[in-house]
């Protein structure tokens, strides 16, 4: 069996596996976009919050809306704060998506190259054997 044939099934796994591993990485991409935009919209409902807790502030409220207000505030700080360490975990989630990509991208690209090389090889065998017995029978007349 030709070399370059032995290598196609190799080089196929190792394709599939980095398809495999885009897939993966597009997934952490996107989970971390979806994150990043929860964070965003926590901190600007943080913002539009404390907004109408100045509000309320200046035109008066009880001690009891104080506590109400400062107990929510201190919940949404909590939510910032722990999406924050799940945007933390989804980037390094996706840096490890990619450094996994990129491995089986370049374990792919090598394979081709040998199949290729393989490939140029037999070609040259087959066009030399082609070309010699081609100059066997012209001698042969």
């Amino acid at each position: 069996m030709a070399p370059s044939k032995r290598f196609k099934p190799v080089l196929r796994v190792a394709e599939s596996r980095e398809r495999t591993a885009a897939r993966q990485l597009g997934d952490s991409q996107r989970n971390m976009r979806e994150q990043e935009a929860r964070l965003e919209e926590l901190r600007r409902y943080h913002q539009e919050y404390l907004e109408r807790f100045d509000v309320a502030a200046r035109s008066g409220m009880s001690a009891a809306q104080l506590r109400e207000y400062q107990a929510f505030i201190a919940k949404l700080e909590l939510a910032i704060r722990e999406q924050e360490a799940i945007v933390q975990a989804s980037d390094t989630d996706c840096c490890a998506k990619q450094a996994e990509w990129q491995q089986k991208r370049v374990r792919s690209q090598v394979l081709d190259k040998v199949v290729q090389r393989c490939e140029s090889e037999e070609r040259r065998t087959r066009e030399s054997r082609e070309q010699k017995e081609t100059d066997e029978r012209n001698q042969r007349r």
